[in-house]
């Protein structure tokens, strides 16, 4: 893993970690615009777990409120230190899905916050997709890789596929 990849990575998530913290130590302020959130959710819970399980999810908005800013936070954390970071990507952009819902622009001057609210969604969205190493370079391709060695096992098929060949034509002439 190079330096920038892991500097990028805990730039981008460092937001995520802070954001989440924030909604976890104090969710009062944040409780107002997450109200609409949380009755679609907790009726979606209701709908689809059985009575036996939704009774254990939390109903107060400040309770899931809370628990959102711990999960966001966890996941931001998981992708900054590189333990399970496309899980960890994903965790963050789905938890912030509702952030992005809600500064939708319906003003000129709400434009700027919804257009960042997109590209740090974009950013983590890039995250859950990134494997490995980069391929970018013409080093790392196919075409200029060494050719496979010929193990013992591979060595053995031909000698019998030739001995086959050879019995077949000396029994053919």
């Amino acid at each position: 893993m190079s330096f920038i990849r892991f500097s990028s990575r805990c730039l981008l998530s460092g937001y995520f970690v802070a954001d989440g913290l924030k909604a976890a130590i104090n969710p009062e302020p944040l409780v107002d615009e997450a109200e609409p959130y949380a009755t679609t959710f907790t009726s979606y819970v209701d709908k689809v777990l059985p009575v036996d399980v939704s009774q254990h999810f939390p109903r107060k908005t400040v309770t899931l409120v809370r628990l959102h800013g711990i999960i966001q936070a966890t996941g931001a954390l998981m992708m900054a230190t590189g333990l399970f970071r496309r899980l960890g990507a994903a965790i963050v952009a789905v938890s912030y899905l509702p952030k992005v819902m809600s500064a939708s622009p319906s003003s000129s001057d709400e434009v700027l916050p919804f257009t960042r609210e997109l590209a740090l969604l974009g950013g983590v969205l890039v995250e859950t997709g990134k494997k490995g190493k980069s391929r970018s370079c013409g080093c790392c391709h196919k075409k200029n890789a060494p050719a496979p060695q010929k193990t013992a096992v591979s060595s053995k098929k031909n000698r019998q596929a030739d001995a086959l060949k050879h019995a077949l034509s000396t029994a053919a002439s």
